[in-house]
């Protein structure tokens, strides 16, 4: 390794031009990356929806949901399964296992596909095969358009903006949301077709035999070749009017027109938009996946803007995900540049401003060196990236200031600034430099192990950590080196004050000196302050190691108080979040509530936003039909009772949080007759469901539902628990028609036939469209609303069989009413009710910590064979994090013990360095309490990353130590003078401790405070960074030394036992 140093020493052209490389690979790596708020992750989901028009929630659950999910439980790498089954939809959510990569997930979908498209029992009246998609990050909308405006104006805008963006690079899909398709309503008037004897079916195959258009043949002649076209094709709604639906026997014409009225609409999906309050449209913008976020929305605004709309139609940006990006990577950069120069200013007070300064330089290099090698592996720049930026920008000069710091010392000696002090000065401290480095990655590496979500979202922060300290330890080595060597060697004194020869390969000149005294200065001059507080710290640290046992015992109890008394009153949280820029309002209608009244309860609480909330309000959207914010189509989560109201505010400088605004609003809203609302605000992070999650399972519903109300009372009754609410409801009472199967037979009717008549009548039927270039628009034939709201009327539906024979529907059905569910839940093949519950602000309570008592306390209570109950979301995964990080932090720990006895020989003082470890995440939790700030799983992290770190100084005070001792011993063999040698080096590495601790302190604590702009989740690991860091130099400096001289202690009476 030496002859290595030497070579890019004496090469400092070399090395200027490797640096200046590195520097403008990674400015223009930085200027062309993709930029995200957060790492785009795979879910590892797949969601099979299925139709079934016309069916009720108990129809499509007997005929598609069961199918699918038998279907499904038979595939390999499911974890778990989970099927939300609501009128005409079946959407069941398959969760695949969470390590899988991409290539496994697609193979799975491969998998289920060839599994539904063996199911030959579907009915046969499904509109269309189930279909399957992946859930990805990347197809989550980047940007909402929010259209107001005349109604009539709505349509042509929207389709002016959805061309404007299908000219720019980066967008995956443009959906509009609100305006449903065209369509030609037939709507048939019962009583006058029963008057002319016709049924739906028979209108329905009228309008079928009429839309036709074929191709003949082609007519030849000696002069030319015609084309014989066949064109019975509709243009016109008058067109459909005129279609002959049945003739007389007088031979009379009875044309459409006669039994049923058109009307031109557009098909209601049951999903609306409202925009600041009035009916609206909304424009969902998706991005591609390697498209960068800000650039894309950028784009997507000027395009808009540039745009001249309809009049009266205004368009409002809301839901922009690019500006959580910009705002955290401005709050990164902003605390990452705050941290800088504490750091530099930190190196400026303890060394020479030329080392500081070379020392400092080395830290862009490094960060621009880890910018350019991040697109090689596939990651772009985005919090966790950044944030692994900051958490190691105070590391990064850990190795430099040890290696600056002996360079110094040797030139100091006598050396001069040539290649040869500087080779010395790295040869020196090679050793422990190495083994610090070694120890900081292993400690980083359980981050590497977390599983599921949580690991795939904060995977990308140990790279950058790894990446930046083997760069570090590359420019400690070879670059810093160099630019400290630019002058000539020079021939050291042959001797040194009291008169020992200087040795290339020990780290002091060799002396002996009484008991006591003071050692003589060797290398720079030390700047007066340090002088002081290395004489205080002597003093100090003498006392201490006469009272080793008091010493000891100390440390002992503040570690027991903290591990024992204050950690088990600390509350833990995943994922911390920041304050919301939106907060959503769950509008919840009574069962059956029609979607018209539903949207007038949402009118009448949007109307009352701007004057309660006033300047923080930015913008207004809603879904009604949908619980969900952001809803494209109605699909899982669908209810005409159900709609959600998203109150955006204004990004930056408001009055109030979003928590404060949700307690202001819920005292406030004057509620409309029969609603009930839920707030929520918009959260970061992954998935994770809510911070309670009960699923009771089983196919006996009375259990289920006594089982569900007993837990959600339970929870009620837990302090600091809010927000109870289980999610299976009471539905509409439902007719059942039970059909007379041998009259059927007796008619020549069917099944088929009789379920085709009802769903036109209710749902209605596409039986054809009118295409033209630019649009088709469906005909939809369908009972007049005004018949379809009596059982009589119902019953009067004329049947026509196969012979022509005509009957009516009361004829062969017999009504039955019954108590209906309009949405029913699965999870793993069982119906299932979901209780799900959140913690008040300030409560001091954690999903694990709830989890654990509904174990002991709740579930034995819950005893029923029909049923079963088991904890599920945020509980879960945090209970799954946690396991993994143990294991793998225990892993780390051994790998670091085992890596530092190879080092030093001794397994003894292997086990004193990391004694640091458990007292800095001591100090962590300590402060936490302090700080009154919940644990989470980027603490935790923390706290991994923190015995790295804390071991460094660890390792390089021993190395220091032990080799004072030798030297010592060469004249003292008895070892008498073990401990003033000790104190000796452990002064003499009081420097470059405070270096270490005041760079990396300095380095975070900006991001910990938000002296550069807050982040919740990004704060908790800084803190722990910072301060776990302070506590364990308060144990290096004076612990491991007295562990150290019980070991010299214990070896003595070893040795007096063995003579």
């Amino acid at each position: 390794m030496r002859a290595i140093i030497d070579y890019f020493v004496r090469r400092h052209f070399l090395v200027n031009v490797m640096v200046a490389a590195v520097v403008v690979l990674g400015l223009w790596t930085a200027s062309h990356s993709q930029r995200e708020g957060f790492p785009a992750v795979t879910l590892n989901q797949l969601i099979v929806t299925a139709k079934l028009p016309g069916a009720a929630a108990v129809e499509v659950e007997r005929e598609l949901t069961i199918p699918i999910e038998e279907a499904v439980a038979e595939l390999d790498g499911v974890d778990s399964y989970h099927s939300v089954i609501s009128d005409n939809v079946s959407v069941t959510t398959v969760e695949l296992d969470d390590d899988w990569d991409a290539a496994a997930v697609r193979l799975a979908e491969g998998d289920l596909r060839q599994a539904l498209d063996a199911i030959d029992d579907f009915p046969e009246r499904m509109s269309e095969r189930p279909t399957i998609s992946r859930v990805e990050a990347a197809k989550f909308p980047i940007l909402e358009i929010a259209l107001s405006g005349p109604s009539t104006a709505l349509p042509a805008a929207a389709a002016q903006i959805e061309a404007a963006l299908a000219e720019l690079d980066g967008i995956s899909s443009v959906e509009i949301v609100g305006l449903e398709d065209p369509e030609l309503r037939v709507l048939v008037d019962p009583a006058r077709a029963r008057a002319h004897g016709v049924g739906l079916d028979q209108i329905m195959a009228a309008i079928e035999r009429r839309n036709v258009a074929s191709t003949g043949g082609v007519l030849e002649s000696a002069d030319e070749r015609r084309q014989v076209v066949l064109d019975s094709r509709l243009h016109r709604p008058e067109d459909l009017a005129e279609i002959v639906v049945a003739t007389g026997s007088d031979g009379q014409l009875l044309r459409l027109a006669d039994v049923a009225r058109i009307e031109q609409a557009r098909h209601d999906e049951g999903l609306r938009v409202h925009t600041n309050g009035a009916p609206g449209v909304a424009v969902v913008v998706r991005k591609q996946a390697d498209a960068d976020i800000l650039s894309t929305v950028d784009a997507i605004v000027a395009a808009v803007d540039d745009l001249a709309l309809p009049a009266g139609v205004e368009a409002v940006m809301v839901n922009d995900a690019s500006f959580v990006t910009r705002n955290r990577l401005r709050l990164m950069v902003g605390n990452g540049l705050v941290g800088l120069v504490l750091v530099v200013a930190a190196l400026l007070l303890f060394l020479d401003a030329r080392a500081a300064l070379w020392v400092a330089a080395g830290v862009p290099v490094v960060l621009l060196g880890v910018v350019a090698l991040l697109p090689l592996l596939g990651m772009t720049l985005n919090m966790l990236t950044l944030a692994g930026f900051v958490v190691v920008l105070g590391m990064l000069v850990d190795d430099a200031v040890v290696v600056a710091e002996r360079i110094v010392f040797r030139q100091g000696q006598g050396l001069g600034r040539g290649p040869r002090a500087a080779v010395l000065g790295v040869g020196d401290v090679a050793k422990p430099v190495i083994a610090s480095a070694i120890t900081t990655v292993l400690a980083f590496s359980p981050m590497f192990a977390l599983g599921g979500m949580p690991g795939k979202f904060a995977w990308a922060l140990p790279v950058v950590v790894v990446l930046a300290l083997v760069l570090s330890l590359v420019e400690s080595f070879l670059i810093l080196p160099a630019h400290m060597s630019n002058g000539h060697d020079r021939e050291p004194p042959p001797a040194t004050t009291n008169g020992a020869e200087l040795s290339e390969s020990s780290q002091e000149p060799r002396a002996a000196r009484p008991e006591g005294a003071e050692p003589p200065i060797a290398g720079p001059e030390k700047r007066r302050f340090m002088v002081a507080l290395e004489r205080g710290y002597r003093a100090l640290l003498t006392r201490a190691l006469r009272r080793r046992g008091l010493v000891l015992l100390v440390f002992a109890a503040v570690f027991v108080l903290v591990m024992g008394v204050i950690r088990p009153r600390m509350g833990f949280t995943l994922f911390p979040q920041d304050d919301s820029d939106a907060l959503f309002i769950e509008v919840d209608m009574p069962v059956g509530t029609p979607i018209e009244q539903t949207e007038a309860a949402v009118a009448a609480v949007e109307a009352q936003l701007p004057a309660l909330i006033g300047d923080d309000l930015q913008a207004v959207t809603a879904r009604i039909g949908h619980r969900e914010a952001m809803a494209v189509d109605r699909k899982t989560g669908a209810a005409a009772h159900e709609a959600v109201i998203s109150a955006l505010f204004v990004p930056l400088d408001r009055a109030h949080t979003s928590a404060e605004w949700a307690e202001h609003l819920g005292a406030r809203l004057a509620l409309p007759e029969g609603a009930s609302l839920a707030f929520t605000a918009k959260t970061i992070g992954p998935p994770l469901g809510s911070p309670v999650t009960l699923h009771v399972a089983g196919n006996d519903d009375e259990a289920r539902r006594a089982m569900a109300e007993a837990a959600a009372q339970w929870l009620r009754s837990q302090p600091g628990v809010v927000d109870v609410a289980v999610d299976e409801r009471p539905g509409l009472p439902r007719i059942e028609l039970d059909l007379d199967h041998d009259k059927l037979a007796l008619r020549g009717l069917d099944v088929a036939t009789v379920g085709r008549t009802l769903t036109a009548a209710f749902h209605g039927l596409e039986v054809s469209e009118i295409r033209e270039l630019d649009q088709s628009t469906r005909i939809r034939v369908q009972l007049d609303a005004n018949a379809r709201g009596a059982l009589d009327d119902l019953l009067e539906l004329p049947l026509r069989s196969q012979t022509g024979e005509r009957t009516l529907l009361r004829d062969v059905v017999h009504p039955v009413e019954v108590r209906a569910v309009s949405r029913i839940l699965h999870r793993d093949g069982l119906r299932t009710a979901t209780v799900t519950a959140s913690f008040a602000p300030g409560a001091k309570l954690d999903a694990n910590a709830i989890a654990a008592r509904i174990e002991p306390e709740l579930l034995p209570g819950l005893q029923d064979p029909a049923v079963r109950a088991r904890v599920g979301g945020e509980a879960t995964e945090t209970a799954k994090t946690t396991r993994d990080m143990k294991g793998a932090m225990i892993i780390a720990v051994l790998g670091i013990v085992t890596v530092i006895a190879l080092i030093f020989g001794s397994f003894l003082e292997a086990l004193f360095i990391v004694t640091v470890i458990p007292f800095g995440a001591a100090g962590v939790f300590l402060a936490f309490f302090l700080h009154d700030k919940p644990l989470s799983m980027f603490a935790m992290l923390g706290i991994i990353g923190l015995s790295g770190v804390v071991v460094n100084a660890a390792i390089v005070m021993v190395d220091g130590i032990n080799g004072r001792i030798a030297a010592a011993r060469e004249q003292d063999p008895d070892g008498e003078g073990d401990q003033q040698a000790m104190i000796d080096a452990v002064v003499e590495r009081l420097r470059p401790i405070l270096v270490t601790t005041t760079t990396t302190a300095g380095g975070v604590l900006p991001t910990a405070y938000g002296l550069g702009g807050y982040d919740a989740v990004l704060s908790p690991m800084s803190l722990a960074l910072g301060w776990g860091l302070i506590f364990a130099t308060l144990i290096t400096l004076f612990l491991v030394p007295a562990l150290f001289q019980v070991a010299q202690d214990l070896r003595r009476l070893a040795r007096r036992l063995r003579r």
